[in-house]
C-alpha cells in the first residue's frame, strides 16, 4: 500500500487547526485589505481634517474624509475599533493554532519539512502568489492532505523543493512592500540560501536543502516570456524545463498541509492526475536517470491509486484537463497497475 489512512484522532485535531487557521488568514486579509494603515486627525490651514493612509498592492494611497466634525470623528472611532477588535481576535486565533500545532507534535502528524513549509508560506503570502505552485515530490504532500492519508516515508523524501512558475506575465514580487527577487524570498526564509553562481536556478542553504525555480520551456525555445526573469539584478532565473506547460495550464490544486513542527501550510501544485501523467511521462524519457524513473512511475502509481480510492473527482478529464497532449493522458487511462495475481500452489506443474 502506498499510504495510510490518519487515526480519527489526528482527523478530528487537524480539522480544528485547518478550520483556525482559515478563519486567522480570512481576519489577516481583512485587516490587511480594510484595516491596513492608519487614520487619523492632520492640521492643513488652521482646520484638522481626518486622512486615511494606506498600501495596497505597493500603492500608497493617502484620502481625506474631511474637516472634523461628528461624523468624522464617529468614522475614526469606528475605525479604530474594527482595528483594536481584529488585532485581538488575530492574537486569539494564533494562540490557538499555536496549541493545536502542539497537539500534531504529540499525535506526531508532522509532515512538510519545516524549511519547505517556511518557503511555500512566503510564496504564498505575496501578490504574486498565483503565480506559483509547487511541483516534484513536495506536491504529494498536498495530494495526502486533501485524502486524509500520509505517504508511506519513502514516497516522499526529497532534499529539494521544486518551484514552478508560471512565466506568461511579468513577474513582480514584493516582500513588505519592496519589490524583490527570487533568491530575497529564500533569503528572507534562511540567509544561507545562495545560488551557486549568478543566474543561477538553484539556490542551497547550509544544511544542503535546495529550493529550484523551474518554468515551461517556450515554444520555440528563443522566444522571451515575460515573465522569465523577475528584472532583479543578479536573481536567480528560473530553468526553462519542456513538458511543464502541461503542469502551468492545469487547473491548480489547493490544499493545507501540516509541517514537520505541526503549523498548518497552503500548498497549491497542479491537479493530481496531471501531476500523474507528467510523472509517468517523465519516467519513459530515455535519458532519465533508470533509479528516478522508478521513483517517477512508483510516485505516479501511488497518486493514481489515491485519486481512484479517496479523491474521485479529480480523475482526469478531457474536458478540465485538456491541455494535456493526448499521448501523456493515454498513459493513465488504465490507471495504476495493478499487482502480480498471487499463486495459491506451489509451483509443481
Amino acid at each position: 500500500m502506498f499510504y495510510n489512512a490518519l487515526d480519527s484522532r489526528v482527523i478530528r485535531d487537524r480539522v480544528d487547526l485547518i478550520a483556525t487557521f482559515e478563519e486567522w488568514q480570512r481576519v489577516r486579509n481583512l485587516s490587511q485589505d480594510e484595516l491596513g494603515g492608519n487614520m487619523s486627525y492632520e492640521l492643513r490651514g488652521g482646520r484638522e481634517y481626518l486622512y486615511r493612509r494606506s498600501t495596497r498592492n505597493k500603492v500608497r494611497s493617502t484620502r481625506s474624509l474631511g474637516p472634523r466634525s461628528d461624523k468624522t470623528d464617529a468614522i475614526l472611532a469606528h475605525f479604530l475599533r474594527q482595528k483594536h477588535e481584529a488585532e485581538e481576535r488575530l492574537a486569539a486565533l494564533a494562540s490557538r493554532i499555536n496549541q493545536l500545532a502542539a497537539v500534531m507534535r504529540a499525535l506526531n502528524h508532522q509532515r512538510v519539512p519545516s524549511i519547505a513549509a517556511r518557503l511555500i508560506r512566503k510564496l504564498d503570502d505575496g501578490p504574486a502568489s498565483a503565480r506559483f505552485r509547487i511541483v516534484g515530490t513536495h506536491a504529494l504532500y498536498a495530494y495526502e492532505a486533501a485524502a486524509a492519508v500520509t505517504f508511506n516515508g519513502e514516497m516522499v523524501a526529497t532534499g529539494d523543493l521544486d518551484v514552478l512558475i508560471d512565466d506568461r506575465a511579468p513577474l513582480r514580487i514584493a516582500i513588505d512592500g519592496e519589490a524583490k527577487g527570487l533568491e530575497a524570498i529564500a533569503k528572507s526564509v534562511d540567509p544561507s540560501f545562495q545560488q551557486r553562481q549568478e543566474g543561477d536556478f538553484r539556490l542551497t542553504n547550509k544544511d544542503g536543502f535546495m529550493v529550484e525555480f523551474i518554468r515551461p520551456e517556450a515554444r520555440p525555445a528563443h522566444r522571451v516570456m515575460p515573465g522569465q526573469v523577475s528584472g532583479i539584478a543578479g536573481d536567480a532565473v528560473p530553468a526553462p524545463i519542456v513538458g511543464l506547460e502541461w503542469l502551468v495550464s492545469a487547473p491548480a490544486f489547493t490544499a493545507i498541509a501540516i509541517d514537520d513542527r505541526g503549523f498548518p501550510v497552503r500548498m497549491t501544485a497542479p491537479a493530481p492526475a496531471i501531476w500523474a501523467a507528467h510523472k509517468l511521462w517523465i519516467s519513459q524519457k530515455v535519458d532519465r536517470d533508470p533509479g528516478k524513473a522508478a521513483r517517477d512511475r512508483i510516485q505516479a502509481e501511488a497518486v493514481l491509486s489515491l485519486i481512484e480510492d479517496r479523491l474521485p473527482q479529480e480523475r482526469l478529464d478531457p474536458a478540465k484537463h485538456s491541455a494535456l497532449p493526448k499521448f501523456v493522458a493515454d498513459l493513465v487511462s488504465a490507471g495504476p497497475s495493478q499487482p502480480a495475481a498471487k499463486k495459491l500452489a506451489p509451483d509443481w506443474e
